[in-house]
């Protein structure tokens, strides 16, 4: 998972920049129509900078919670093993 962090610290840049351009849900204009340029990167990388950290712990939980699953898996078949 650390390995993947300059990798989703580049995606959030460039989405920073390309996200004032997208259109929003139901065809409403794209935000770089209602606000300036440097206001929509700006917001694109607040959301980015809030919304990273929360799917990394989220992910980095997962992988840790089946990390224990089979090294508990492990144990009980060493376990069977032995007797």
């Amino acid at each position: 998972m650390k390995k993947r962090i300059p990798l989703g610290i580049l995606i959030g840049i460039g989405f920073s920049f390309l996200f004032p351009y997208l259109p929003g849900k139901h065809g409403r204009r794209p935000l770089i129509e209602t606000w300036d340029y440097h206001n929509a990167v700006i917001f694109g990388a607040v959301i980015f900078a809030v919304i990273y950290p929360i799917g990394y712990s989220i992910g980095k939980n997962k992988l840790e919670k089946k990390l224990r699953g089979l090294k508990l898996k492990k144990h009980l078949i060493e376990k069977e093993n032995s007797i």
